[in-house]
């Protein structure tokens, strides 16, 4: 199941990545851009030949990587992206460019720092004709961590959170790459530049191509609720432990029997006691695809995605709209 990754495997995983979370959320992410993007990209789209070169350096760590899809002029339009590899039939090399400044691969996780490899997705070119979005490999990083001729990278900065992932922007100028790091899963050129695929229809190519990120969206959904949870167990805990005025010549009572601390807790608690019992669920569809991801799986994974992230943001947010210290209790707890 799950795409060419073996079930009890992809559930270990998963078990595994989220009990991190649950400690380090910047980490959890930044394992999952590795594993469940970079090496999953592989696994699904690469040849056997392929996986066998490069899964055992990607499960050690040895060859760090990232994902580089999104650019600055196109994010969730995947057909739209400008970066180009245009194959050289002297050569028999592809040749990776970007050619515009909204080209550069844009927000990618380990990118700026950690990733010495990446699997980037570029239109492919061979003897003018555009064939599509096609993934390569890529190495960014020579082993002195310094940037590979003719790629330029760049971090994206402070960000609002997440600062333990280090997003980063990745320009591509004539870079030349051998013909057998093009990922042939699905899809190859010859030497001779001929083109054939395993998938004839274009349409179902480019969904197939893309089987990753659903993986991605199932984790992010599961993830974001297990930080609603975090946020929410610290301000239950604080609203039963501080307590505030009572009834005339009563002692104190906790926060929580106020039912305008009620109003802002409860209604979030029950949404994510409902969001982990849909996530749950969601994962076991996404453990039962075999061959492809259905429609279903990939449906609810993109709107179970934008669901659990909002409700995560708008759980966390009780820490700024309740009293202050609440903040304060927060970050003491996460400090603790």
């Amino acid at each position: 199941g799950s795409n060419g990754i073996g079930r009890g495997l992809q559930e270990k995983y998963d078990a595994t990545i989220e009990s991190i979370g649950m400690f380090d959320h910047s980490l959890e992410v930044a394992m999952g851009v590795h594993y469940g993007l970079f090496a999953a990209t592989i696994v699904r789209l690469g040849s056997a030949e392929q996986r066998e070169r490069w899964l055992p350096g990607i499960a050690d760590y040895s060859m760090p990587g990232c994902f580089a899809l999104t650019e600055l002029g196109h994010g969730s339009n995947v057909r739209g992206i400008e970066t180009t590899a245009t194959f050289d039939l002297d050569s028999g090399e592809f040749v990776l460019h970007s050619p515009t400044e909204t080209a550069q691969k844009y927000w990618i996780g380990g990118a700026a720092e950690a990733a010495k490899w990446t699997t980037a997705f570029a239109q492919l070119y061979i003897r003018g004709e555009n064939l599509g979005v096609h993934p390569f490999v890529i190495r960014i990083r020579d082993e002195n961590h310094a940037p590979s001729p003719g790629v330029t990278i760049a971090d994206c900065g402070h960000k609002c959170g997440l600062n333990g992932v280090d997003n980063g922007r990745i320009w591509f100028d004539q870079v030349r790459i051998p013909h057998d790091q093009m990922l042939s899963g699905l899809s190859s050129v010859s030497r001779d530049g001929t083109y054939t695929s395993v998938i004839k229809n274009s349409e179902q190519r480019f969904s197939a191509q893309l089987a990753a990120l659903t993986g991605g969206r199932v984790s992010i959904v599961c993830g974001s609720n297990n930080q609603a949870k975090i946020g929410l167990a610290t301000a239950l805990k604080y609203a039963i432990s501080r307590k505030a005025f009572g009834p005339p010549g009563r002692e104190e009572v906790p926060l929580l029997y106020y039912q305008s601390h009620q109003i802002r807790l409860m209604p979030a608690l029950a949404t994510t006691c409902v969001l982990s019992l849909g996530s749950n669920k969601l994962k076991q569809m996404w453990y039962a695809c075999k061959s492809g991801v259905s429609r279903e799986v990939h449906v609810l994974s993109a709107g179970y995605k934008a669901l659990a992230t909002m409700h995560m943001r708008d759980a966390l947010q009780v820490h700024h709209i309740i009293p202050f210290v609440y903040s304060s209790f927060f970050f003491w707890a996460l400090g603790s």
